[in-house]
């Protein structure tokens, strides 16, 4: 089939996407950045549209979505006697060569593609996955057999959207624009980043775009318009600055006071976080604690280590870890009641906890207000975060709103250590010193208390 130019690329950030060589690309972080065409030119390079066994997948979020790329991919390939065909659509080109189309509407959706081979994967809007698992699942599937016909991945995106913390961390934080080899399967992936401004026929088409943009709440502006992947829409923490809330680490003043704060998890992240307060009450958080999949003893003993001979103020915890546990399964000593509470175990190994106030909607209100400034009256934020406490950072902007229940942020995402910050702001903000002791600690009083009686020098 002869090659017929039906469209050019615009210099700059669209070619470049164009021309890389990557397994995976992604490509976007702006509106108006030339992305759905792109796509559609990516998916037609004419080395693999002149093989009959070229296959293709384009994948959107819904139905709706899909059709309207349908309609799109109809009109950019009208020159190239392509005929389309079934629903979903499949465009079959003289060669032989298809592209197939698909959606992701069903919870199953990416499973459905498991056993295909497809050489070119193009998936639109890639933040709408919400886990970063079903985007390995779909593009496992895009491999060759075919010689002449490398596999790879284009993805399109802004920022925002369930998928956002992931696709942040794989394609923006690592590979913005130069090549980063994965450790593990030692194939290539690369961000290039698009703003309307690299899309001259739309500011020339329509010139007042930018300045809807422009117009737009400073969380959507920053995302759609500069591509800012700190700043999205739906962020539950909007004020979020990475140059306003992150500071290089400082030896704190031995006065001030200090605290921990512990969100208990296996399967899901042990987060544990300190904090200190200065003299007029602004907070750092200077250390992290953050693994899965390990042992309470393995969390209490790396807490104690980095605590060293550091004087805490108190211990907050998460509530949950006061619940009895009948089975022990937090137990390795069969010295103990089999009816102590994760919390009952960490001071019976030297970090006494106390219950924080789990009030999850009036703790993130207090996290607002401690993250909040503004830049007119020179009001700086009442805490900030030692720059080694990576996951704290990498994780607080991340966080989206809940669907369900909007006031409240979506439970699904790595939330850990903002709810041990949570814990922790809500007794430093709100001091509460009616703290709920462990069952070991009470028991140990009841003793000590019972031993006085005894000795006749109990009031």
């Amino acid at each position: 089939m002869p090659e017929k130019i039906i469209w050019q690329p615009h210099a700059g950030q669209q070619t470049k996407a164009l021309q890389q060589t990557a397994f995976e690309c992604c490509y976007g972080g702006a509106r108006g950045g030339g992305k759905t065409e792109a796509g559609l030119a990516w998916m037609i390079e004419p080395t693999y549209l002149m093989n009959e066994k070229y296959r293709g997948l384009v994948i959107r979020r819904n139905y709706d979505d899909l059709r309207d790329w349908i309609d799109r991919a109809k009109m950019f390939y009208r020159s190239l006697n392509v005929k389309v065909a079934g629903n979903p659509a499949e465009f079959t080109f003289p060669s032989g060569a298809k592209i197939r189309t698909g959606h992701l509407a069903d919870s199953d959706a990416t499973y459905k593609y498991l056993g295909h081979e497809y050489h070119k994967i193009l998936i639109e809007e890639l933040t709408i996955i919400p886990e970063e698992e079903n985007y390995l699942r779909l593009i496992s599937t895009c491999r060759s057999t075919v010689k002449g016909l490398e596999p790879q991945v284009f993805c399109t995106t802004n920022p925002g959207g369930a998928g956002h913390m992931w696709v942040k961390q794989r394609f923006v934080d690592v590979a913005r624009e130069e090549e980063y080899v994965d450790p593990v399967t030692t194939r290539t992936r690369i961000f290039i980043p698009s703003t309307v401004y690299d899309n001259p026929t739309l500011m020339q088409n329509d010139p007042q775009y930018v300045n809807t943009l422009k117009g737009l709440p400073e969380e959507l502006r920053e995302a759609w318009l500069n591509g800012s992947w700190d700043v999205f829409s739906g962020q539950y923490f909007g004020r979020w600055r990475q140059e306003k809330h992150v500071v290089d680490p400082f030896k704190i003043p031995n006065d001030w006071h200090r605290y921990r704060a512990i969100d208990y998890g296996f399967a899901n992240y042990f987060a544990c976080l300190w904090i200190a307060v200065d003299y007029d009450g602004n907070a750092f958080v200077y250390r992290e604690h953050y693994e899965k999949q390990q042992t309470l003893s393995h969390h209490v003993q790396k807490i104690k280590q980095l605590s060293g001979d550091e004087k805490y103020q108190n211990t907050l915890a998460d509530p949950a870890m006061w619940i009895r546990n009948p089975q022990n399964t937090n137990n390795w000593s069969n010295a103990l009641p089999t009816h102590m509470s994760i919390a009952d175990i960490m001071l019976f190994d030297g970090v006494p906890v106390n219950k924080a106030n789990n009030d999850r909607i009036s703790g993130w209100n207090l996290l607002r207000e401690y993250l909040e400034w503004n830049d007119s009256d020179k009001r700086e934020p009442r805490i900030k975060f030692f720059r080694n406490c990576k996951n704290t950072i990498r994780t607080l902007p991340m966080l989206v709103h809940s669907e369900r229940r909007p006031e409240d942020l979506d439970t699904t995402q790595e939330d850990h250590c903002a709810d041990a910050l949570r814990y922790g702001l809500m007794y430093i903000g709100s001091p509460n010193k009616d703290s709920v002791k462990p069952y070991l600690q009470r028991e140990l009083e009841k003793l000590l208390a019972l031993d006085n009686d005894i000795m006749g020098i109990r009031n």
